[in-house]
């Protein structure tokens, strides 16, 4: 998508999908992310009326994926996007005037959430076991796949030998019952979907750290100088909404369902995001020196270059 296509699908997206969801005179922040669990804090921020409380109206912009979202802070067609922690990084090594305000959902060993799943009579029972298979994610050189070939390295096992096509979380359940892939690296709520028809093989995300930040929210260097009290003030609400929903499972699965259409069962099955409270540069660095190491970025930089700094 070049960057005039990027524009105009920001811009249509904005007119028809835009909701105004603050309280009225307040500041209003656009803010772009699709409806996750993992980017749940945002939600809850406007349905708790935390935003409000904080002196903000976010009108919230929900597209079916995060694609847009660097390209929207970028071009100011919204003031904060969510979305995954690489795109970000890519995003500001290759010299986009961006800057990371607020941490999102992380991934933490103890409450995993990322499955490496093939079906239930597989004959893959290890890592080596995947050397010559198929396997599917979305999208394709991203941490999914990039971490499930470090794993099988790290196992002794050759990742060259591990073939990988692009197929969306929700259509991998299919391809691996009709045979086309072998297996599927599938994040929440997709492989709880699926907990009927496979088994979990492995954790590639344990190939990066234990603990990492797996999400954020951006801005513009530009925005964020023009306007650092509404950094703050947006920067807390989100802290605040996070640690609510670390601590209000139920109640926040309630709101989840109503933005992010994940049904009731799902939600009770699924292991649930863990939201990040502090933006340290220790969580964030681990995945800089993954992608430099795994070559998605020329070279790594320090972490606390891409924080935003009041």
């Amino acid at each position: 998508m070049n960057r005039l296509t990027a524009i105009s699908a920001i811009t249509g997206i904005v007119a028809a999908a835009a909701r105004p969801l603050g309280a009225q005179g307040l500041p209003q922040i656009r803010a772009v992310a699709t409806a996750l669990d993992q980017s749940g804090a945002l939600f809850y921020a406007h349905d708790l009326g935390i935003f409000a409380k904080h002196g903000l109206d976010v009108a919230i912009t929900t597209p079916n994926d995060n694609s847009l979202a660097v390209p929207s802070i970028v071009s100011n067609a919204m003031d904060v996007a969510y979305t995954n922690i690489l795109a970000i990084e890519q995003a500001f090594r290759k010299g986009l005037p961006i800057t990371l305000v607020a941490p999102a959902a992380v991934n933490d060993s103890r409450f995993p959430n990322n499955y490496l799943l093939v079906p239930k009579d597989s004959p893959i029972k290890t890592p080596l076991d995947l050397q010559g298979k198929t396997l599917g994610t979305a999208p394709l050189k991203n941490l999914g796949d990039t971490c499930t070939n470090a794993w099988v390295q790290q196992h002794g096992g050759d990742p060259a030998k591990v073939k990988w096509v692009e197929i969306p979380y929700i259509a991998c359940g299919d391809a691996m019952q009709s045979g086309r892939i072998d297996g599927a690296f599938i994040v929440e709520p997709y492989a709880t979907r699926l907990r009927s028809t496979t088994r979990l093989l492995g954790r590639p995300y344990e190939a990066i750290a234990n603990r990492f930040l797996g999400a954020g929210y951006i801005t513009s260097k530009q925005w964020a100088s023009d306007h650092p009290d509404l950094v703050t003030r947006f920067a807390a609400a989100i802290r605040e909404a996070s640690a609510w929903g670390n601590g209000n499972r139920a109640k926040s699965a309630v709101i989840l369902e109503k933005y992010a259409k994940v049904d009731e069962d799902t939600l009770a099955h699924m292991t649930r995001s863990i939201y990040a409270e502090t933006l340290v540069p220790a969580e964030v660095q681990p995945t800089i020196d993954f992608a430099a190491k795994y070559k998605f970025l020329d070279e790594g930089y320090p972490a606390s270059d891409l924080i935003w700094k009041a």
